[in-house]
């Protein structure tokens, strides 16, 4: 039995320049096409938090490593999966800010953005996967007035 490992209580006020103010860049292991990330300093053991954007044009591969919430806050998207364990169901959905949807963790998934608007969203992994991610400006500069 492992022990309890607790997190300590996180907020971020959402700031859409967070992520506005990065230049997309295209992200290899996603497919190539073109993409920004920021970490909202929500990095406890239970979960760990982003603000990330895809943008049309462009299919998002990827598999999961733990279980994953995503909450869309704009924009739509195709995702096309392969349900855990056995990967044999294959399903496409389209789904549609504002929402919510749940990632079983070793799900298979492609992420096909439709229209002309980036599929704004955050990503809530569970348990903390120590993925790196870079702050957003607003995060960097509040920790900075608390030291």
């Amino acid at each position: 039995m492992y022990p309890i490992n607790y997190s300590k209580f996180a907020y971020y006020k959402i700031e859409p320049d967070d992520l506005d103010s990065v230049e997309p860049k295209p992200i290899e292991f996603l497919g190539g096409g073109l993409h920004r990330m920021v970490g909202v300093g929500i990095e406890e053991p239970c979960c760990q938090v982003v603000y990330e954007d895809f943008f049309p044009g462009h299919e998002y591969k990827w598999t999961t490593w733990v279980d994953q919430i995503d909450v869309v806050t704009s924009g739509k998207a195709e995702i096309t999966y392969h349900q855990p364990p056995s990967l044999e169901e294959k399903r496409t959905i389209l789904v549609e800010a504002p929402c919510i949807y749940l990632i079983p963790r070793g799900t298979p998934l492609v992420w096909k953005v439709i229209g002309d608007e980036v599929f704004r969203h955050f990503s809530f992994d569970v348990p903390h996967p120590q993925f790196p991610s870079d702050l957003a400006k607003s995060v960097k500069a509040k920790r900075a007035i608390a030291k």
